[in-house]
């Protein structure tokens, strides 16, 4: 499977997860148009605290889904709750010769591990349930967030590279040209 396969509309009966599901998708969204993305190498300061700040949030939303209790709903549990995460992230920038550039190597490898956690939110059991979390479903969870948090300090500790910056202020984003990701 490649990336870009993981990018579609998924199945779901369950609203709270829907929500935090699509709280990743938008982290790795937004971390694939960071003005970083246009560096050759790491992440700005501002970059890292947003980073930062979304796992605090997603965590706080998968720890309470967690801790709700399985609501018995049999009257409307068939209701479904589609998860669209089907808008691809941009894994490229434009050069100051406007040519059509990868992001750097940090930016695309957190949007990755940001797509990787929504898919897993979505692809759990618990989409299954009228709502809560159910503790496989929240270890798997927690597990990724904490591996995007090490992802986030290794980026963050290691020094800005003195390179020339690749990408022309305000460049517009794009879908990558020819193939898949």
């Amino acid at each position: 499977m490649s990336f870009s396969e993981l990018f579609k509309i998924y199945p779901n009966r369950n609203s709270e997860l829907r929500y935090v599901a699509r709280q990743a998708y938008e982290a790795g969204f937004t971390i694939a148009q960071e003005p970083s993305a246009g560096m050759s190498f790491g992440l700005d300061e501002h970059a890292i605290i947003r980073q930062k700040a979304y796992v605090t949030a997603i965590t706080l939303s998968v720890n309470n889904l967690k801790a709700k209790a399985v609501p018995d709903r049999p009257a409307v549990h068939p209701i479904q709750f589609p998860i669209n995460m089907s808008v691809e992230y941009s894994q490229f920038t434009e050069d100051l010769s406007g040519e059509q550039v990868p992001i750097n190597e940090a930016t695309q490898l957190l949007s990755e591990h940001w797509m990787t956690l929504a898919v897993t939110i979505a692809n759990s059991q618990s989409a299954a349930l009228a709502g809560s979390f159910i503790g496989p479903d929240h270890s798997r969870a927690i597990n990724e967030l904490e591996v995007i948090t090490q992802l986030i300090k290794e980026i963050e500790d290691r020094p800005q590279v003195d390179l020339p910056e690749t990408a022309r202020p305000g460049a517009s984003l794009g879908k990558p040209s020819g193939g898949s990701n």
